[in-house]
């Protein structure tokens, strides 16, 4: 439980914007039907690579160590 409680305090304000517009782009490809084959994955996309602690911004690779990417 504790794991889920940290997870949901790392959240920042523009991860949460990320969700928003995640959730956005699912709502515009399901019932507005307006391109759901772009706009779908676009918007699981958009919520999955926000998702805190899940190491996909910062990974581990053998022999050179943790990268971090910067935008």
């Amino acid at each position: 439980m504790d794991f889920l409680i940290e997870g949901i305090m790392a959240v920042t304000w523009k991860q949460g914007i990320m969700y928003v517009i995640g959730i956005l782009l699912i709502f515009l490809a399901i019932k507005k039907e307006y391109e759901p084959a772009l706009l779908l994955p676009m918007g699981f996309g958009a919520i999955l690579v926000n998702l805190p602690l899940s190491g996909v911004l910062n990974q581990m690779i053998p022999g050179v160590g943790e990268t971090r990417y910067s935008f």
